[in-house]
């Protein structure tokens, strides 16, 4: 029994997707960057906006935080690092009152010690960690 299919859609709707998907293959991109992609792909066509981000949120959590793969803990610590300088830049041009500089000053340390952890967490991943990079035989 054949299911209906749809033919008022362009043929190839998804042939950008797929030919993407096909040349990070052949460039030998990171596992990781492709999933985010499709991610990205599927955010966009579905309409549910932060989809790709929590995708990236939780591939980080899972195999970064939690398996050690080094290219998602250099990409969080890239991300803690920008956002620490983001939050200095704005305490050393802002006026903020006596709490709100309390409670800059707090932020900027936590991200200087996030950004120490992960380092450690990255040289431990270099160490022993896992990879999700196909090793060829």
């Amino acid at each position: 029994m054949q299911k209906d299919i749809d033919i008022s859609a362009p043929h190839g709707v998804q042939q950008t997707i797929k030919m993407d998907i096909l040349g990070m293959i052949h460039s030998a991109a990171n596992p990781f960057d492709i999933i985010y992609q499709v991610a990205k792909y599927l955010e966009e066509a579905s309409s549910e906006a932060g989809y790709a981000q929590n995708v990236l949120e939780n591939m980080r959590s899972v195999y970064g935080l939690a398996l050690r793969d080094k290219k998602l803990l250099t990409d969080e610590l890239n991300d803690v690092i920008a956002r620490g300088k983001r939050i200095k830049e704005a305490y050393d041009t802002g006026d903020f009152s006596d709490e709100e500089k309390k409670r800059i000053e707090f932020a900027v340390t936590l991200h200087r010690k996030n950004a120490e952890r992960l380092k450690e967490l990255i040289h431990k991943a270099e160490i022993n960690g896992t990879s999700m990079y196909v090793e060829k035989e």
